[in-house]
């Protein structure tokens, strides 16, 4: 376990999970929105995109393109949708058209009202999306998406984020260490670009409850794992003693778990640790990987054929 994260004073952990009546019916009816995979109609394609920076407490961001001008926002993706910028200022888009309004929550399970604008588009890199759907977050929001150590305040936030479903009709190579990601068509095409790719580990993506996840084991069984680069730790859905607060619990050392193994498909990853932290959203999560996993393992999410692949590090 990297003690780094102990110089930290807020732990940022965005888990923003969109639930909200009528979203499968409007996305069906935004017929304007890509509807299958870019690689059926432009063939293989890799895009390379740098990581501007990490924020305080260790979150990529990348460098966004909203009419005419660029954002710095989060990589998030524990963020189920397409964009989101913080209430005061999301005046500076003038071209949003309202949606509708839908509830939100956090890691600790309140329901807050957000609301949903579509917008033109917006451009990472030499990529162009088209008609993303921004939603308009709160104070509020923000403040059930993040841990403050006590005693601290919370550390300066991007004015947004982006989540992962912008990037559904795009596969997504995540390669922190060397800061930038890669929006590329497959794997073979990764290869071509230099990549080692016979190590890389395969599993299936899990993306039915809405969220990116995989299968792992650890020592103690299955867990049902969720990516998120908008979480600064590797985080063990537990519950905590009663009558303690998660501000608390989140940094004492006996809540850290260390995994002595865990394997992803048939190959073991070696020690892991978690900070064991209850998790309250409405859909139930074994465990998250944070920027303390992605940090150490180049990722690629294959959206177009449902697999996700780790590049296993020999050392921390």
């Amino acid at each position: 376990m990297k003690k780094k994260w102990c110089f930290f004073l807020t732990c940022l952990l965005v888990i923003s999970v969109v639930l909200y009546c009528g979203f499968i019916r409007l996305t069906q009816k935004n017929t304007s929105r890509t509807t299958e995979h870019i690689k059926n109609s432009f063939g293989t394609y890799y895009v390379p995109v740098s990581i501007i920076k990490l924020t305080e407490t260790g979150l990529p961001c990348l460098s966004v393109e909203v009419e005419d001008k660029l954002f710095s926002m989060e990589l998030d993706l524990g963020f189920r949708g397409d964009i989101a910028i913080e209430s005061p200022f999301i005046h500076q888009i003038p071209t949003k058209s309202f949606i509708c309004i839908k509830s939100m929550y956090g890691f600790r399970g309140i329901e807050s009202q957000n609301t949903l604008y579509q917008m033109p588009k917006i451009g990472i890199g030499a990529m162009t999306f088209i008609q993303p759907i921004l939603q308009e977050y709160s104070e509020k929001s923000r403040n059930d998406a993040v841990i403050v150590q006590e005693g601290s305040s919370l550390s300066p936030r991007e004015i947004g984020r982006i989540g992962w479903e912008l990037f559904h009709n795009v596969n997504l190579l995540l390669d922190i260490k060397n800061s930038k990601i890669a929006f590329c068509d497959s794997l073979e095409t990764l290869k071509k670009q230099g990549n080692i790719v016979e190590d890389f580990i395969k599993t299936p993506l899990l993306i039915d409850r809405g969220l990116v996840e995989f299968m792992a084991e650890s020592s103690t069984g299955s867990l049902r794992c969720m990516l998120d680069t908008g979480s600064t730790w590797n985080i063990l859905n537990t519950e905590i003693e009663a009558g303690k607060s998660i501000e608390q619990v989140a940094w004492e050392s006996e809540n850290i778990l260390e995994y002595p193994s865990f394997h992803i498909g048939n190959t073991d990853f070696g020690q892991i640790a978690f900070h064991r932290i209850p998790i309250n959203i409405p859909i139930p999560i074994d465990a998250i990987l944070g920027m303390e996993f992605f940090e150490d393992h180049l990722v690629f999410i294959d959206f177009a054929e449902k697999h996700v692949y780790f590049q296993k590090t020999t050392q921390k």
